[in-house]
């Protein structure tokens, strides 16, 4: 079955979403396919709900899926602590809907885009993007002294 799809305003529209299907599956390199896959993202939908520099809580967008037989389901594609993923209601028609978006982004070519996020258990810095086609991830350390991790942690959370 085929879907059109379009990033809207949550507004509500994801009660009780959670996750059908990872969009990283079966990939090797994840840092790189975890870039490639956001450009891929930011190229079809634009702007996402949100997004913020923490690491476990990076983005969100809303996304209608409208069926070939004008059925509408509701996904989100999301970036929390269980990775870059597609939620929504765990009924057959979002799983399908969910799976066809997942290749629909896959067919995608990315856009260039540069972020910065930080992941506090580490604590780590992470800055990842696209330049020039070529998707880049740097991890670095954050060497902080209490206050500022306290700022910091305060910030993102």
């Amino acid at each position: 079955m085929s879907y059109t799809f379009q990033s809207v305003e949550n507004s509500g529209k994801l009660v009780m979403s959670s996750k059908i299907c990872s969009i990283l599956d079966g990939f090797k390199d994840y840092d790189q396919k975890f870039t490639s896959a956001y450009g891929r993202i930011k190229a079809l939908f634009g702007k996402p709900v949100y997004e913020t520099e923490n690491l476990e809580n990076l983005f969100s967008y809303c996304i209608s899926a409208v069926s070939e037989d004008g059925e509408t389901v509701y996904l989100e594609i999301y970036c929390a602590g269980s990775g870059l993923a597609v939620g929504g209601k765990q009924n057959e028609l979002s799983r399908k809907a969910a799976r066809a978006l997942v290749d629909y982004i896959w067919q995608a070519e990315p856009v260039d885009y540069a972020h910065k996020a930080y992941y506090m258990d580490g604590p780590v810095v992470v800055d990842f993007g696209i330049k020039d086609g070529v998707p880049y991830y740097n991890e670095s350390v954050l060497e902080l002294s209490q206050k500022e991790f306290k700022e910091l942690y305060d910030k993102l959370y």
